[in-house]
Parts: C-alpha cells; sequence; structure tokens
C-alpha cells in the first residue's frame, strides 16, 4: 500500500512540476512579448520606423520608401491614431500613440481679417471670417509657409529668417 502511495505521489508531483514549468515558459513568452512591442512600437515623431512609415502626429503618418514621393501626407482612419506598431494605425486607447499630439503647437488663427493662414510648415488654409476651410493648400517641395509676405511659401533660407509660422509637420483635421 505504501509503495502505491508513494508511486502516486511520484506522479503527481511530475505532473504538477510539468505545469509549473510550462506556466513559468508562458509568463516568459507573455513578458518577452510585451517588451518586444513597448520597445519596438515606441518611437517618436517625423522618424521612419522599420515599418517604413513615419508618424506626424497622431493622425497623420507618411511612407519612408524611395519610390513614394516623402511630402505625401496621409490620415488615418476617424478615431483612430498612428503607432509604431505592424498595423500602422489602431483604434484609438488601444495603445499609445507613436507620435504624442502636437496640442502645444502654435499656429495661426483665423481672426477674421486674414485671408489665408500657415497650417502647418508646409500647408496653407483659406479663412472664412473667423472659422477656417477644409481645402489645404501645399506648398511647392523645399518651400515653407509663409504667409505674411508676398509669396505664402518661401524657400528655407528665407522662412528661417523671417520665421517659421507653423511648426507642425501636418495640418490638424477641420
Amino acid at each position: 500500500m505504501i509503495v502505491i502511495v508513494v508511486s502516486v505521489f511520484k506522479i503527481v508531483r511530475a505532473s504538477i512540476m510539468k505545469y509549473f514549468w510550462f506556466l513559468r515558459s508562458l509568463c516568459f513568452i507573455v513578458i518577452a512579448s510585451s517588451a518586444v512591442v513597448f520597445v519596438l512600437g515606441k518611437t517618436s515623431c517625423d522618424q521612419c520606423q522599420s515599418t517604413n512609415v513615419k508618424c506626424l502626429n497622431e493622425t497623420h503618418f507618411s511612407l519612408c520608401m524611395e519610390s513614394v514621393a516623402p511630402n505625401q501626407v496621409m490620415s488615418c482612419p476617424d478615431g483612430q491614431i498612428c503607432t509604431g506598431l505592424q498595423k500602422i494605425c489602431m483604434p484609438r486607447g488601444s495603445t499609445a500613440p507613436s507620435c504624442p499630439s502636437d496640442a502645444d503647437v502654435t499656429c495661426p488663427s483665423c481672426d477674421g481679417i486674414a485671408i489665408f493662414v500657415c497650417t502647418s510648415r508646409t500647408t496653407f488654409q483659406m479663412c472664412n471670417g473667423d472659422k477656417i476651410t477644409s481645402q489645404v493648400n501645399k506648398c511647392k517641395d523645399n518651400t515653407y509657409c509663409a504667409i505674411s509676405g508676398k509669396n505664402f511659401c518661401v524657400d528655407r533660407c528665407e522662412a528661417l529668417r523671417t520665421g517659421i509660422q507653423c511648426d507642425r509637420e501636418s495640418p490638424l483635421e477641420v
């Protein structure tokens, strides 16, 4: 009888050890996966990621490929944010955005007098009184928005001399 109890005890002990080994391995895999997502998924604004995408703000991105013009800005669908993950756009709140909100960037606003305002470094929009219209106008390549001058878009040297009017990478959604 004692031999049977000892044998059963050894079998149960071996099963428990295998179960704990399985749980230990599973916990390790979960922790390692989370670390990879945190390290690889976390990036900053306007930097090409391993996915060949750079997030310009919370909701806009461009592609980092030689075959695609670098100034093409794309937006995530409504309610989604740009991430550093394989799936570029994810539902807001499901993960942190790759490029946090640029709410601290100040740009000119329609004041009832201005006809146009810069809405990013390279875009401007028309004002309708104190409201901005939805049509986004783009400056030519290698030029920056500078509404205060006679030209709406100027080269980099001129923009740096007179000051960048709107240091936002892409316009906010209207």
